[in-house]
């Protein structure tokens, strides 16, 4: 039964909520003192435009100037006087970032230093690197939001399309500065549709301590839209689109101002006979249709305080993928009419209220939240029996309740940070496992067993955080974060985290950091099916031994600027772990279920080029080298086996490390995009990659590794134009063009065979009102 606070979100997402608002948690402070001669520089007009806006802002008797509420991205900041020279810099802001820009203007340089903890993270030159809406409109692969995160350093694609960043599982979510959780280990669909998405920003290491208690390889920062993404009354479009694999798309958007409001709505479907990835090369039975609409409102409530409202609410249905025909890549054959199909359903509400210091230099947040999840398993009984399998039907749901305080300051030479999350999960599923063979293997009469779970949980955060910049050389991150929950199992930690950047010179800047991390498991529980899809008794419920996660983590990089519109990063990292929380599947099902390694051990170097041109043109290249191993397996889809054998693990429960199953050594992929035509509104992409094969244990119980892949995408398309000549855009992308065939995983008993996507090409139509 949804709580108060859920039925009142609810209510005003029913009522369209007119009156409701935006500006979240998603900025940096731009600040600065301009000179003319050593003295103050009186009304000089500073513009910052980027991100399809432009902030404008005039110096004070002091030289002095500031943008308060900067949503992250890259930016030109430029300074006009009548009698004064004219000129402009890159500048890049991101998340509570505090970006200190002052200059000589008689010199006609700037020297710019960032003074910010980003989101928590300092001004972290090696760690962040964020999309814009440009880029992301002309990428390949940007229906997808996984494929879009999986072209940052660090993060790499494994089976089902999941990013894996630095060698584990497990991606933290932000939606306009809003948590955005996941409820359950088996979801196919994505956590938010691209479509809604103007721009992200994304950690893969040196966390703040502003985020933890999840697990946590990467941490993404999503804006869904700006202010300046409304320039009319009212602006929309239409886009209809096809593509292979019987790809059918369309998209509606509507945005309009009311009042001091505005609102920004979009709806989209899409189905295809390519879901998930499947056992076979060619997909037999993998059909998918998927729903998404969301809305935002953005109000300005008084001069100083903004109130935000997001709703979203998503509906999937995904058949699951067979192997009807013997062949050497999986030994595992089911019949053709097998219909095992996976339903889902997410509904999304948060409500932030911001209020803004006169001074500019300090906000404070509160920011409610509510997000359900259900998912539904519907097992084909007859046809998995048939098949030599247990066969299984799940339907499990989350409630989700939260609350975020924030306050932020900045006191001279320090930023001050303070917080506290809470959550609590409502937790249920409903399990039916129908089975014809004893623990031996034997035949027996059809077995039929019900096993039903639920379990409340809590978790709950405060941290503190100062960056402290005594130079203009020199900026130090010192936080701290404490985390308890309490479910299936408790437990809690005390995080110190520290960060230290120093300018070397005028190109390069490193980087330190050292964190402590804790993550708590999922709140279900898959005991029992575990032990029973693996021919375990019924009776058999072995306890739930399932710990939280600990880590420690290490970093130190080095960015150097090539150029006024180029910057390179190369980081070195390690994380240490204790109780890694991992995935396995349930046998030949697609569940996931949450296990422990005892130890974890993950480190390696990335690197990355990101070059954004005046003309619109854009470069990436993204590079990564790591290993990833674990030891001392227990619980999930192994619990079964002190029941069956106390040496049925072989070896791989002692804490000897292994290579990951996800441990992908080498990873690269390069991006450019060329803009021509009128206005630029016309773009070419060019998007290789390559990486090389995962780590396998095969059915004959040897060790390998699966083939590298080099995959060639691209797109071709133009923007569509509003006013008085409107025209139409398109959008045509070729993804794997040379059809490359590579398996991401073997059947080996423990999971299924999985084959990468082969060639796709799609065109989308825009028609815009």
């Amino acid at each position: 039964m949804k709580s108060f606070l859920a039925a009142v979100l609810a209510a005003l997402f029913t009522f369209g909520l007119a009156a409701l608002p935006a500006s979240a948690d998603t900025t940096g402070l731009v600040r600065g003192i301009v000179t003319y001669g050593a003295k103050p520089a009186v009304g000089v007009t500073i513009t910052l435009t980027g991100e399809d806006s432009a902030l404008h802002s005039t110096t004070d008797a002091t030289g002095a100037y500031s943008f308060s509420r900067v949503p992250f991205g890259h930016y030109e900041l430029s300074a006009t006087k009548s009698g004064l020279p004219t000129f402009s810099e890159p500048i890049d802001v991101e998340s509570d970032s505090v970006v200190s820009a002052s200059f000589e203007m008689q010199l006609r340089q700037i020297g710019q230093q960032r003074t910010a903890f980003v989101r928590g993270a300092g001004s972290n030159p090696v760690s962040v690197n964020s999309i814009s809406s440009a880029q992301l409109g002309a990428l390949p692969e940007n229906q997808s939001l996984d494929n879009v995160i999986e072209t940052l350093p660090g993060i790499v694609r494994f089976s089902y399309n999941e990013p894996v960043a630095h060698g584990f599982h497990g991606l933290t979510y932000e939606l306009d500065g809003v948590p955005l959780p996941q409820s359950t280990t088996s979801n196919f669909s994505e956590i938010i549709d691209p479509r809604d998405i103007d721009s992200l920003e994304v950690f893969t290491g040196a966390f703040p301590a502003e985020f933890g208690g999840s697990r946590q390889g990467a941490v993404v920062n999503i804006i869904s839209h700006r202010v300046s993404d409304l320039n009319d009354a009212e602006s929309g479009s239409f886009t209809v689109g096809a593509g292979s694999y019987g790809d059918l798309q369309s998209t509606l958007t509507e945005n309009l101002r009311l009042g001091g409001t505005q609102l920004f709505f979009n709806a989209d479907q899409e189905r295809t006979d390519r879901g998930i990835d499947a056992p076979t090369f060619v997909p037999v039975h993998d059909n998918s249709n998927t729903g998404n609409e969301f809305l935002r409102t953005i109000t300005n409530v008084g001069a100083r305080d903004t109130l935000t409202f997001d709703a979203s609410n998503s509906s999937s249905i995904f058949q699951i993928p067979i192997n009807d025909t013997p062949n050497p890549s999986d030994p595992i054959v089911v019949p053709s009419d097998t219909d095992d199909v996976q339903r889902e359903y997410s509904k999304f509400f948060n409500l932030v209220y911001t209020n803004n210091d006169k001074s500019g230099n300090a906000y404070t947040q509160i920011s409610p939240w509510y997000k359900y999840d259900r998912v539904v398993y519907d097992g084909d009984v007859a046809a998995d029996l048939a098949g030599g399998n247990p066969a299984l039907t799940q339907d499990r749901h989350s409630d989700f309740e939260g609350l975020r305080l924030t306050h932020f300051n900045v006191f001279g030479n320090n930023a001050v940070k303070v917080g506290v999350d809470g959550t609590i999960e409502n937790f249920s599923g409903n399990e039916t496992i129908a089975y014809d063979t004893d623990a031996n293997g034997n035949p027996i009469p059809v077995q039929t067993f019900t096993d039903d779970s639920a379990k409340n949980g809590s978790q709950i955060g405060a941290y503190a955080e100062d960056k402290w910049t005594p130079t203009k050389f020199v900026s130090v991150l010192g936080g701290l974060r404490y985390d308890k929950s309490n479910g299936y199992t408790d437990g809690s930690q005390l995080s110190p985290r520290i960060e230290i950047n120093g300018q070397v010179d005028p190109q390069d800047v490193l980087h330190f950091y050292y964190g402590r991390l804790y993550a708590a498991p999922f709140l279900e529980d898959t005991r029992r099916a575990a032990t029973i899809l693996a021919g375990a008794p019924p009776s058999t419920l072995p306890p739930y031994d399932l710990q939280p996660e600990h880590d420690q983590y290490y970093e130190f990089g080095l960015e150097h600027e090539l150029s006024a519109t180029t910057r390179s990063t190369i980081n070195f990292w390690k994380r240490d772990v204790i109780n890694v929380l991992d995935t396995q599947q349930l046998a030949n099902t697609p569940i996931f279920a949450v296990f422990n390694s005892a130890i974890g051990i993950a480190k390696g170097v990335e690197g990355r080029v990101d070059s954004r041109f005046s003309n619109g043109d854009s470069l990436f290249f993204s590079a990564s080298l790591s290993n990833s191993n674990a030891g001392g397996v227990s619980g999930s889809t192994f619990l079964f086996c002190p029941t069956l054998s106390p040496g049925c693990l072989s070896g791989i429960e002692s804490n000897t490390l292994g290579p990951e199953d996800h441990d992908q050594t080498f990873a690269s992929e390069l991006g450019y995009t060329k803009r021509f035509g009128p206005a630029h509104s016309f773009f070419a992409t060019l998007e290789p990659e390559y990486g090389t094969g995962y780590p396998v244990a095969f059915d004959d119980g040897s060790m390998g590794r699966l083939l590298p892949h080099l995959l060639f995408n691209g797109s071709i398309g133009r923007e569509a134009k509003r006013g008085k000549k409107p025209t139409l855009g398109f959008d045509a992308t070729f993804t794997n063009f040379t059809n490359d065939k590579y398996i991401l995983k073997i059947n080996n008993g423990f999971n299924t065979t999985q084959w990468g996507q082969g060639f796709r090409a799609d065109l989308r139509v825009t028609a815009p009102f």
